[in-house]
């Protein structure tokens, strides 16, 4: 058990490391709140391949991650290598709405009022703009009525595929360097999603059944009012509580019952605020003697908790 606990803190610090805007290998999507491959980036293919490695890794061991791929990238993991502009939507929802307008407008001056050529710009890492021609001398040909649809698929192609192909060739060599075999093939892209990440939908009425204490007892005022104050947030605060105190906002395979929590007194009613142990699943709780502040501590604390109260 405590193996496993290091190998947990081990991934966990590892998948925060590299994930770091510093090394500039992902760029993240705030309303899809995804990462996706940094196009002209600092990283060498070498990077992406450990990143695989260290993915495949974890799903060897059991070990949820996480992780904010959009389903996309495990689609392309399992062998799909052709996007479209639904798949955009699951990296750049501003983008697709855009190019859905494109698509959509009804004048005959497409031309005029949208001024595009096929030739697009990228930001890379440093800010600098980026000119990518989606054809020769495609800074020369405007989008038309005619040819929009072209330039769309165009566009979707060098965006998803094109423009980081080689990471991604690299990401997915690392990852079937271990994971490559006959169990793989039987594997839907959702399930490998579950498998790296766990489930999305979170029962907490699960979680409460299977939760164990330590210093406290099932029916103490402060557990009563712990379980009130959980059960009444709205899934994002729900997703905080869980990435707080185990350092994933995802539930195991198999849901929330499955996972091994522990709520621990930590000391008598107080101001302090909450802390977790996330390689024990442990959340660490004053025994708050009123409801208020039990919502009022555990709020500040699951909503800044980057670089706070996890270890």
């Amino acid at each position: 058990m405590g193996v496993d606990r290091v190998r947990k803190e081990f991934f966990q610090l590892l998948i925060h490391e590299l994930f770091d805007s510093q090394y500039a290998l992902w760029t993240w999507n705030a309303e899809s709140r995804t990462f996706w491959f940094a196009s002209g980036g600092f990283g060498a293919p070498a990077e992406y391949f450990l990143i695989g490695l260290i993915l495949s890794l974890a799903i060897h061991n059991s070990l949820i991650l996480d992780l904010h791929f959009p389903p996309l990238l495990y689609r392309m993991l399992l062998g799909q290598r052709s996007a479209s502009l639904t798949d955009l939507r699951e990296v750049q929802p501003d983008l697709h709405r855009g190019l859905a307008g494109l698509l959509a407008y009804d004048g005959d001056d497409v031309e005029d009022v949208f001024l595009a050529t096929f030739a697009v710009e990228s930001a890379n890492v440093v800010g600098e703009r980026v000119q990518h021609e989606l054809i020769p001398g495609g800074d020369e040909v405007a989008v038309t009525n005619v040819n929009r649809e072209e330039y769309v698929r165009r566009y979707v192609d060098w965006l998803l595929l094109g423009s980081m192909r080689e990471e991604f060739d690299a990401f997915q060599k690392g990852f079937l360097l271990l994971s490559d075999g006959p169990a793989l093939s039987f594997l839907a892209p959702p399930e490998l999603e579950v498998l790296a990440t766990g489930t999305p939908a979170l029962d907490f009425a699960a979680l409460e059944q299977t939760t164990r204490y330590d210093g406290f007892q099932p029916d103490d005022k402060t557990i009563r009012h712990f379980w009130e104050v959980a059960h009444s947030f709205s899934l994002d605060d729900k997703r905080a509580l869980l990435l707080f105190a185990t350092g994933c906002d995802r539930a195991p395979v198999g849901g929330l019952g499955n996972l091994q929590f522990v709520i621990q007194r930590a000391g008598d009613d107080s101001m302090n605020l909450p802390t977790s142990h996330t390689c024990f699943n442990m959340l660490c709780l004053p025994a708050y003697q009123s409801r208020g502040k039990l919502r009022d501590r555990l709020e500040i604390a699951i909503r800044n908790s980057q670089g706070f109260g996890l270890q």
